[in-house]
């Protein structure tokens, strides 16, 4: 009740602000105003502004008058204090409450409004898709316009401050003074609305889509960007902005779920706006609709409510996933949902001993799979930043939770022969490779013991042979023992953790590992693939037997699938039943063989793609097991493409 009227003041204060359509006032019109949530906000009068800039670059070309109508804007980039409000998951490079948040993605800033507009029984503005209710009272990015209108504050100059860059010391942190790392919020000197860090610190997201034309035929009043694009824009400086790059005007464009090499995510971050309220301090809306609704009723052309800020049919929790995945009305807050400390290193499991199981020539299995893989490390300067974890043979009594006796007898004895075979044509072995797989099967448990006794954050293994398509007795497809599959009975059995989550995202179905938890409730198993594609398994249709009905989830795709397709399992699939299972340990089968230049998977996932499915595996085990995770490389055959998508996913364990 007192969060409700203190609401309610807070609409009767806004709703007496006298509304100016004439040019800006030079300082604000009121002191800030707190927000139920305590985060401090201008509220800035409807007006008219010049935006853009003659004579500099073409995308800020031409200059023109725009209206604006009034609205709320954040005093200061979004904290990681006022940020972990909403979400604890703290993935920002520089750690600090009165930093800035960054290494934000526009889905994860969207669905922070979302969180916060909830948060304060006000109506979101954001649908699922990203498409964005402008009638909503909740809070949402601001367009370009109310981003230049805010830092511009009544002035006509390169700056909200005047036209000498070398003044930009006084109001922003930028190349010359911050040193290559953010600062705390709102050090420097406010802008003549009492807005903070509108040149520097962070670039900000705003709403609309990037065009370098937008500006020759935008509308005069409320401009909302493109009906579609590719990137989002940035506003504003940051840390390493130079000072062209910190003028009011600057713009630039940025996919929206990654990064590229002009705005490195650490030095990307965002504030939030909120439409006035109406005079009487009530919902603009007659009826509260759902953001579902709201995007349903959009007409999507120039003028109406709502925009499509996202493809088509692609859900905005592909970039980012809520907090909360368990259970609805789950309040269980034991040590086990809480994040790991971040100064623990990701684990690293690796031994030349891998090199030694050599199929033959030609075989795209090969040796130089791990030494493309190691030397991409080196070369990015990863490899020191990771904690060696020394591999170790593993024992008949683990290998024998999952494999009969006859089964490791048989490859053994396959090995000592010399046999060509491991049992099908395409999974050769050499005399070497039992030994190598009874070592890979112990690189795996030995990162399982690094994870589970807190000498590594989470672990990556650089393990060969593969492992999912081996069944209780038959090595196939490459694999000749499940590495996965014996380290999830590894973590129940030694280390008494009961439920365990797989998550497969190799192009090919693990055949092995479904079918050796097939009825098992403890074990959940999760894979995204090609289908229909060899081993002929995984249709939607599979989902468990007996006890383990329903704790095996396939989301199969078809030939060319790429990250939209992938994600989108992830984020509708996988991340509500992670929720309903509560894992207790995670468990990734990392192939890379979906990579769109890998020989055998015909499909079109990117190395950010693989990033991004890393980050939301990452969250679902630190939302539910303590960051709890260890990922095991199974297929990947273009060498270039695997080494940089194995980068991609440490640099994501690493954060």
């Amino acid at each position: 009740m007192t969060r409700l009227l203190l609401c309610l003041a807070l609409a009767a204060c806004i709703a007496c602000q006298k509304v100016d359509r004439s040019a800006p006032p030079a300082a604000p019109p009121k002191p800030p105003i707190v927000t139920c949530g305590g985060v401090e906000m201008v509220l800035l009068p409807a007006g008219r502004f010049v935006m853009g800039r003659e004579g500099g670059p073409p995308e800020q070309e031409p200059a023109h008058e725009v209206e604006v109508d009034a609205f709320l804007i954040d005093r200061y980039e979004v904290t990681q204090a006022v940020y972990a409000e909403m979400d604890p998951v703290n993935g920002s490079h520089f750690k600090g409450p009165d930093l800035p948040t960054e290494m934000i993605s526009w889905g994860k800033a969207a669905l922070y409004c979302n969180m916060r507009s909830e948060a304060e029984g006000l109506q979101p503005c954001y649908n699922e898709y990203g498409e964005c209710d402008f009638e909503a009272d909740g809070y949402r990015l601001p367009t370009e316009a109310e981003w230049e209108y805010a830092c511009r504050a009544g002035s006509t100059s390169l700056y909200g401050f005047g036209s000498d860059p070398r003044d930009l010391e006084k109001h922003a942190w930028y190349a010359g003074n911050a040193n290559k790392k953010t600062h705390p919020a709102g050090r420097k000197a406010p802008n003549a609305w009492g807005l903070f860090d509108m040149h520097g610190n962070v670039a900000e997201w705003c709403n609309d889509y990037y065009d370098p034309e937008y500006y020759k035929n935008s509308p005069a009043k409320n401009p909302r960007g493109p009906a579609e694009g590719e990137k989002n824009v940035l506003r504003g400086g940051h840390w390493g902005a130079s000072p062209e790059a910190c003028t009011s005007a600057f713009r630039a464009g940025e996919e929206p779920g990654f990064s590229d090499a002009c705005f490195a995510r650490d030095a990307i971050g965002f504030r939030c706006v909120r439409r006035a309220p109406s005079r009487s301090g009530g919902s603009p809306a007659a009826r509260r609709t759902t953001p579902q609704e709201a995007g349903q009723s959009a007409a999507g052309g120039p003028g109406s409510a709502a925009r499509r800020a996202r493809p088509p049919g692609l859900p905005l929790a592909w970039m980012a996933v809520l907090p909360g995945m368990g259970a609805a009305g789950d309040s269980h807050t034991s040590p086990a949902r809480q994040a790991p400390p971040p100064s623990r290193k990701t684990g690293f499991v690796y031994a030349d001993i891998y090199l030694r199981h050599v199929p033959g020539p030609g075989h795209p299995e090969r040796p130089e799979r791990l030494r493309a893989i190691n030397a991409r490390l080196r070369s990015l300067g990863l490899m020191e930043r990771l904690a060696a974890i020394s591999p170790r043979a593993a024992g008949d009594e683990w290998l024998t939770t999952v494999h009969t006796a006859e089964h490791l007898g048989q490859l053994r004895g396959k090995a000592d022969r010399g046999d060509p075979y491991a049992g099908a044509p395409d999974t050769p072995i050499c005399g070497a490779s039992y030994a190598v797989a009874v070592e890979a099967v112990g690189g795996v448990l030995a990162a399982v013991d690094a994870v589970l006794s807190g000498e590594a954050r989470n672990a990556f293994c650089a393990v060969r042979p593969p492992g999912h398509h081996a069944t209780a007795d038959r090595s196939m497809g490459f694999c000749l023992l499940n590495n996965v599959a014996i380290a999830a009975r590894y973590v129940q059995k030694r280390h008494t953790l009961p439920n365990v989550l797989i998550v497969d995202w190799d192009v090919h179905h693990g055949n092995g590992t479904q079918e050796l938890f097939d009825d098992d409730p403890s074990v959940f198993y999760f894979s995204v693939h090609r289908h229909p594609f060899y081993p002929g398994t995984g249709s939607a249709e599979q989902h468990g037997a007996g006890k383990g009905t329903g704790a095996t989830l396939n989301a199969p795709l078809p030939a060319g699938s790429g990250d939209r397709d992938f994600l989108r399992a992830f984020s509708e699939k996988l991340v509500p039943a992670a929720g309903q299972f509560r894992p207790d340990f995670v468990l990734v089968s990392a192939g890379f063989d979906a990579h769109r230049d890998d020989p055998l998977g015909g499909m079109g996932v990117t190395t950010e793609g693989f990033a991004e499915m890393t980050r939301i595996v990452k969250r679902i085990a630190e939302e539910h097991c303590q960051g709890r995770l260890v990922s095991v490389l199974e297929g990947g055959y273009d060498l270039d493409g695997l080494a940089a998508s194995v980068a991609a996913h440490l640099r994501i364990l690493m954060e």
